[in-house]
């Protein structure tokens, strides 16, 4: 199918689309309300002003809130002509705002002990895009210094190419109006990099495998902690060097490094000991200071070990993983010495519990059972339209739909090649459920040929169902983020898949029920916890697309959010503390305006006040705060009299809640018709990796 190319501008707002979110944020949470605002009043940060495009007085209330702008600095107006137009153009010195926010901090599985990602303060996001758009140059100049890493910007994105693979199987589906606003608001990155996406990538390519005939031996090394490590001063040393930078350190503070570092120290508290991790905006500032490990290491060798790279060894970097090609086992301990000490001068360590040898044949694990599992599922799900000659040569041919799986015979062989490779099931589940995707659309493309037969119907239901049942398999044996997002997308799309095409309600909904019952399950075994939030938030929103039937009892609601029935009053009740702005808006997304829900909502509506109040008056600068006002207030399930409260705790009156609510419809949650989860799932495909 030919790709389709669109010119991309906005290019001050555009890296809030693309380089500001982790990943792994809930379906119903983006930039885009954010960014349309950002875009529509031209908002930025430049020559040290706030500036932003308003004839009237109307915005300034929303600015002073999203910026934290002192109460007293006065707005300045001057009228300035673009395209042709005369506008009057809003600003207040940046030195006004309160710049140094605390981020908005969530945990997900991860390893042991989960991990900490973060969504940094909208006003902060700004400056971020601001920095961006002036020294986009430098940043790609300042990642092209080494010759070891194989995933750095190499040039500022100029076009976006699009492909709606699921078009032809889909025809039926409304698209056209919002086509193109709504996929360039799916884009990957602000950079385009090279040269590989993924790490998986490389151990396929032509680089490695030239390698491999070139060296006996591999070893893997890894940066521990990295992001939690890195000392954000470390930027301006490898930028300028480190004595330069404490003999000048006034001087330095006005460079590219100096502004950088005080950006991300910023919006992450003023801290200088670890940089938020989740933003791709974090990556960058982390290949900017390994790219400068990189060059000491390889001036090192050359100078003091007499090691030559791509003669006596060859390194390859993706992110924070060293992989080091050679021969003689004393270059392999130089390398390991040199880099260790390098690292240690920017306050960083090998993680030597996670270092692996190979011999050859140098090939991962991960490698072997990634061949193992594309065969086997290849093989194992393998729909087609087989054409069936009738008995009477006058008639047309007829098209049937063939796929018989035996999800049994699929689980135990799947099983059996994670055994026999000796990984985990997470090491490979992005892999798999990817396959699993491509097989399902293979299904709905050989359905859409077939006669549409109630035999064809019978045996695309039978096919969806095995092939859930093997993914609900092993879903389960690592539940993480990103397999959710992908085991969602596979519900979503078969769902709907099964509307458009009118599928009879009987075998629709022996795969609703059969979904509905594991998600339930999941949910029961994996009870909310500050581990286990966002991956439990994707499955319930995914249950409230399969139908009234399966909507949930409130029980299995006050148990999943750690809410509790007081005994005597009936009250509810939530020990465990204040819910996260996700599980709030996720939970009132879910729940809306139905009527068996009216007590647990009100419960809500209450539980949003306690927090905002303390939050307001124990962190205003939190990033957290911000966005729970301002989706809140535009949220159409919660009433007038808390949406009052609610401004009242911010210090806004009738008038100046007003202002707020009809600057912009939509910030970060998409509330009611505003989500769409199908499209929501598919624009994370352009941002995932396995």
């Amino acid at each position: 199918m030919a790709k389709r190319r669109v010119s991309l501008t906005h290019r001050k707002q555009r890296s809030v689309l693309t380089d500001m979110l982790p990943f792994e944020v809930p379906p119903t949470f983006s930039n885009r309300g954010y960014y349309r605002f950002l875009r529509n009043n031209s908002i930025e940060i430049e020559k040290g002003k706030l500036r932003w495009i308003c004839d009237k007085t109307d915005l300034d209330q929303t600015m002073r809130l999203l910026f934290g702008i002192d109460p007293t600095a006065v707005i300045t107006t001057e009228v300035v002509t673009e395209w042709g137009k005369q506008k009057t153009r809003r600003s207040v010195p940046i030195g006004k705002c309160q710049m140094a926010t605390i981020p908005f901090n969530f945990r997900v599985a991860h390893n042991l002990d989960g991990r900490t990602l973060s969504v940094v303060h909208p006003r902060n996001q700004v400056a971020v895009a601001s920095f961006y758009a002036t020294h986009s140059a430098l940043i790609i100049y300042h990642t092209s210094v080494s010759e070891f890493s194989i995933r750095r910007p190499v040039s500022v994105s100029r076009y976006a190419y699009f492909k709606d693979k699921l078009h032809e199987e889909r025809k039926d589906a409304v698209s056209g109006v919002e086509e193109e606003d709504r996929e360039y608001e799916q884009l990957g990155s602000y950079f385009v990099y090279q040269k590989y996406r993924n790490i998986h990538r490389f151990f396929e390519s032509h680089q490695y495998h030239r390698s491999e005939k070139k060296y006996d031996a591999m070893v893997q090394l890894d940066v521990s902690k990295c992001f939690d490590s890195i000392y954000t001063h470390s930027l301006p040393w490898a930028v300028l060097g480190k004595d330069q930078t404490k003999f000048s350190l006034d001087e330095s503070k006005a460079t590219f490094g100096g502004r950088f570092d005080a950006l991300m120290q910023n919006l992450n508290h003023k801290e200088t000991n670890g940089i938020v991790i989740g933003p791709e905006f974090s990556r960058i500032f982390a290949e900017i200071i390994l790219q400068s490990v990189d060059a000491e290491l390889i001036t090192q060798l050359a100078e003091g070990n007499k090691l030559t790279h791509k003669v006596d060894y060859e390194i390859f970097r993706y992110v924070d993983d060293f992989f080091v090609f050679y021969n003689e086992e004393s270059t392999q301990l130089q390398i390991f010495e040199t880099l260790q000490e390098i690292l240690k001068s920017k306050k960083l360590n090998i993680n030597t519990a996670k270092i692996k040898h190979y011999q050859k044949p140098i090939i991962t694990a991960i490698t072997v059972a990634k061949e193992h599992i594309s065969t086997l599922l290849i093989d194992e799900i393998d729909p087609v339209c087989e054409e069936e000659l009738p008995a009477d040569p006058s008639m047309p041919p007829k098209q049937n739909l063939v796929c018989a799986i035996n999800a049994n015979h699929l689980i135990i062989r799947y099983k059996s090649a994670i055994k026999e490779t000796g990984v985990t099931y997470g090491d490979l589940l992005n892999y798999t459920f990817a396959i699993a995707e491509n097989r399902i659309e293979k299904l709905f493309k050989a359905y859409v040929a077939s006669d549409k037969s109630d035999r064809d119907r019978k045996r695309l239901s039978n096919a969806l169902l095995a092939i859930m049942e093997f993914a609900f398999f092993a879903y389960s044996a690592s539940p993480k983020v990103n397999h959710t997002i992908r085991l969602c997308r596979m519900i979503a799309t078969s769902v709907d898949f099964l509307h458009v095409q009118g599928v009879p309600y009987e075998l629709k909904h022996l795969l609703f029920k059969y979904v509905h019952d594991n998600v339930i399950q999941q949910l029961e075994k994996n009870t909310m916890s500050v581990h286990r939030e966002v991956e439990s938030l994707y499955l319930l929103i995914s249950l409230s697309q399969i139908g009234r039937e399966y909507w949930l009892p409130v029980s299995v609601l006050l148990r999943h959010f750690l809410i509790k029935e007081e005994d005597g009053t009936g009250d509810y009740v939530r020990p465990a503390g204040f819910m996260s702005h996700f599980s709030i808006t996720i939970l009132l997304s879910y729940i809306k305006d139905k009527v068996r829900y009216a007590k647990l909502k009100a419960f809500v509506e209450a539980h949003i006040i306690a927090k905002l109040e303390y939050m307001k008056a124990h962190c205003p600068d939190d990033a957290e705060t911000l966005i729970m006002l301002l989706d809140l207030v535009v949220c159409p399930y919660i009433g007038t009299a808390t949406k009052d409260d609610i401004g009242k705790i911010f210090g806004l009156d009738a008038a100046g809640l007003s202002s707020v609510q009809t600057s912009n419809d939509h910030w970060f949650t998409a509330w009611g018709d505003k989500f769409d989860l199908g499209k929501e799932l598919d624009a994370k495909r352009s941002r995932e990796v396995y």
